[in-house]
């Protein structure tokens, strides 16, 4: 009996310890864990003169995310559209808005095209855009984007092992349910509001910013900008 009394009081004492630590253990568990259910992923592709893409994924907060989104929403400039990304660690310090705009000749030089394009003989009607050697800043909500150049072909080769070759592009493809496209040139500035619409880009320069199923940012230079869909054009 003396053996029955103690082996229960060991048991109550065991089931004591367990109730009091099992929720703090359950607790840690649970704030541990919910960091990562609200992260979420947001992708920048930067694109160079030589064609190469450079894609990097960053794991954001909700809340970062959101921040983001509008800081980049109320920004209307190519230039604060750059200090917002700095701003949140996502690209270099050093990248300035003259050197996207050099490197947009330079691979326009790539692509055979040159400066000696005449724009007021490329004007065409609305709601369609056509525009050489400016500035852009395309925004599309429900949307995708589509490269076209070597991708499927450098994935092949970086299937064999030690390989890993960048992306390479010529056309940059973007559509969705609503966009709102900005072109700045020497000439005019031209904003392309389409609801649907889709806009290529042949030579781009600078940032892609994708937030998942919900909205595509470009911003930076492009070499030759088409656009159409229902909508309006405005120019200034």
């Amino acid at each position: 009996m003396i053996f029955d009394k103690k082996f229960v009081a060991f048991g109550v004492l065991i089931l004591f310890f367990t109730l009091i630590f099992t929720p703090i253990t359950y607790a840690s568990l649970e704030n541990q864990s919910k960091p990562d259910e609200d992260l979420l992923q947001i992708e920048i592709s930067e694109y160079k003169s030589d064609g190469i893409i450079e894609n990097k994924i960053f794991s954001l907060t909700k809340k970062e995310v959101n921040d983001l989104k509008d800081e980049l929403l109320k920004s209307k400039s190519i230039e604060k559209q750059l200090f917002v990304l700095k701003e949140h660690n996502l690209i270099p310090e050093n990248v300035e808005t003259i050197d996207l705009e050099n490197n947009m000749y330079k691979k326009a030089s790539n692509l055979g095209i040159y400066k000696d394009i005449q724009p007021e003989k490329a004007k065409i009607k609305l709601p369609i855009l056509l525009k050489f050697f400016n500035s852009v800043n395309v925004i599309y909500f429900g949307g995708v984007s589509l490269n076209i150049g070597l991708k499927f072909i450098i994935r092949i080769i970086n299937l064999i092992p030690f390989i890993k070759l960048p992306t390479f592009d010529f056309v940059d493809i973007c559509g969705g349910i609503f966009g709102v496209s900005t072109t700045k040139g020497k000439f005019s500035n031209n904003t392309l509001i389409t609801f649907p619409g889709i806009i290529s880009l042949l030579g781009f320069v600078g940032y892609r910013i994708k937030f998942p199923f919900l909205m595509h940012i470009y911003t930076g230079f492009s070499v030759v900008t088409f656009g159409l869909g229902f909508g309006l054009q405005i120019k200034n």
